[in-house]
């Protein structure tokens, strides 16, 4: 039986693993659009392509997490999912 104490801590720092993946994963959006209207989208298409790998991650991380922790992500999840769909449109144009 896992230590309660230890339990709250490790979703405590999973969470902040969560919240930092999700930075990251804007961050990355912002760095292909850039990458893409300075005439680079080969680059773009990778920095996406790290951009869902994130969203993996999150998603991963977040199936170990009760409804309560995890559901504040899930508005940021969709919203960076739409933007990565809707940037990849740009790349393939």
């Amino acid at each position: 039986m896992p230590h309660p104490v230890h339990g709250k801590l490790a979703d405590k720092v999973l969470v902040q693993f969560i919240e930092a993946d999700v930075d990251i994963g804007f961050g990355l959006l912002d760095e292909a659009m850039a990458f893409l209207t300075s005439g680079h989208p080969e680059l773009s298409v990778r920095v996406l392509q790290d951009a869902a790998r994130i969203v993996l991650d999150i998603e991963h991380r977040m199936q170990r997490l009760s409804d309560s922790e995890s559901g504040p992500f899930y508005p940021l999840l969709s919203e960076l999912r739409k933007q990565i769909s809707e940037m990849e449109g740009e790349t393939s144009a």
